[in-house]
């Protein structure tokens, strides 16, 4: 188990999540802190479709009694000013109606997505289809999963993982809707049945969602559908293979010779209908000869 309070990559490296959150921004820092008036600050696009209520009102309480503790991340659009990082901590402050925010000030929003998906992966639970649609979208802009995989300080299987379990989850968007779990089932549960056929897949998702729904329940699933492949492939081999082969051959002296040749284990009915249709061809053949025909 990783101690408590700490991050691991890909390996048994443990790093303070709040010390990597800090040093992850730290350029971004350089600018003066300023108040920025809230009326002036628009949200823009964030990875999180939605947010916990409760949680904001927890945020605002704390921020009551201690401060900010860490000043928001702005973009400049004219006058005004688009949210990079800190869409919880504007809400907050919305809430104890404060005129003014302490921020950062960035130019462009050229770090947008990686701040804020850092920020959220670190500090808080994204639902698994936002942070999968947000993996997608780092992967698409950096153009590879290693380089994604240092910017959030994962390791490069857990970007492959949230990747194959996204491509499962639109596969399965409608069978995923109908019990309830389309944004909610964790992407490792889907992970488990990435790598079978897309039909097999379906299949394997709606028992796994019958019987419960759970990490265990998709594992078996996925078991299932590997073992019945396997029973398939194994019997497709073991079909016997065989030949029938019948001759007739005139001899020198005008007489007719036949041989009949059985190779492989032909099943009994089959055998019996050579025998039969041999023995026609012979008794056609003698009597041609006997007529002289």
């Amino acid at each position: 188990m990783p101690p408590r309070g700490k991050l691991h990559i890909g390996s048994n490296i443990g790093i303070d999540k709040e010390q990597a959150f800090r040093d992850r921004i730290e350029e971004l820092q350089r600018n003066q802190v300023r108040d920025i008036p809230l009326v002036l600050i628009d949200e823009i696009e964030n990875v999180r479709s939605s947010y916990d209520q409760d949680g904001i009102k927890q945020l605002a309480a704390s921020i009551e009694s201690n401060g900010l503790l860490q000043p928001v991340l702005l973009s400049e659009n004219g006058t005004r000013y688009g949210i990079q990082a800190g869409h919880r901590r504007v809400l907050a402050f919305r809430l104890l109606q404060r005129e003014t925010i302490p921020s950062i000030i960035r130019p462009v929003a050229e770090y947008l997505a990686e701040i804020q998906l850092i920020e959220n992966v670190q500090r808080e639970n994204l639902s698994p289809a936002d942070l999968e649609v947000a993996v997608n979208g780092l992967v698409a802009r950096h153009g590879s999963q290693e380089k994604v995989a240092q910017l959030l300080m994962k390791s490069k299987q857990w970007v492959s993982n949230v990747l194959a379990a996204s491509r499962v989850r639109e596969n399965l968007s409608d069978t995923l809707e109908k019990h309830g779990v389309k944004d909610s089932l964790p992407s490792g549960n889907l992970r488990d049945i990435a790598a079978l056929p897309a039909p097999e897949q379906a299949q394997a998702a709606k028992e796994a969602l019958e019987t419960g729904g759970g990490k265990r329940a998709f594992r078996k699933a996925a078991q299932k559908a590997r073992a019945n492949r396997g029973s398939h492939d194994s019997h497709a081999k073991s079909i016997p293979l065989f030949s029938l082969m019948f001759t007739a051959l005139r001899q020198p002296d005008g007489k007719l010779s036949f041989n009949t040749e059985v190779t492989g284990q032909p099943g009994g009915e089959t055998k019996a209908r050579f025998e039969v249709f041999c023995d026609d061809i012979k008794s056609r053949l003698l009597s041609k000869t006997e007529t002289g025909s």
